[in-house]
C-alpha cells in the first residue's frame, strides 16, 4: 500500500508578534502569520487595513524612513530579518512585491531594485 501521508508544509516566512509604528501610531498590532514555501499568498482586504504596511515590513522598506519601526520577529527561513545584523540587500532580493498602482510606492524605482538584486 502506498504511503498517503501528506508532505509537511515548510514555512518560508514566520511572523511572530509583529507590530509596526508610524511614529507613535501603531499601524499593525501583534500579527502572527505563517507563509508557506512554494505557495502563492495574497493579502486581500479593504483600503487602510494594513496590507501594504505588512508588505513593507517583509522587505524592510520602512527602514528608509525616520520614525517608522517594526517590533517582533519576521523569520525568513529561520533568519530574523528585523534583526539589525541582517543586511537589507538579501531581504529585498528575496522578497517580491506587486502593487496595483505605481503611485503606492512612488519612491521605489523598479529599475533600481532590479539592478541592485540581479545585475544585467
Amino acid at each position: 500500500m502506498p504511503n498517503t501521508s501528506p508532505t509537511p508544509i515548510k514555512n518560508a516566512i514566520e511572523i511572530r508578534n509583529l507590530s509596526f509604528f508610524y511614529g507613535t501610531f501603531k499601524g499593525l498590532k501583534d500579527v502572527n502569520l505563517n507563509i508557506a514555501e512554494n505557495k502563492v499568498t495574497a493579502f486581500i482586504g479593504p483600503s487602510g487595513c494594513g496590507k501594504s504596511t505588512l508588505l513593507r515590513t517583509l522587505n524592510r522598506m520602512y527602514s528608509l524612513y525616520p520614525g517608522q519601526r517594526a517590533e517582533g520577529e519576521i523569520n525568513l527561513y529561520g533568519t530574523n530579518i528585523l534583526d539589525k545584523k541582517t543586511g537589507l540587500e538579501p531581504v529585498a532580493c528575496a522578497s517580491g512585491h506587486g502593487v496595483p498602482k505605481a503611485h503606492t510606492f512612488p519612491h521605489v524605482h523598479l529599475r533600481q531594485h532590479r539592478f541592485r538584486c540581479s545585475p544585467l
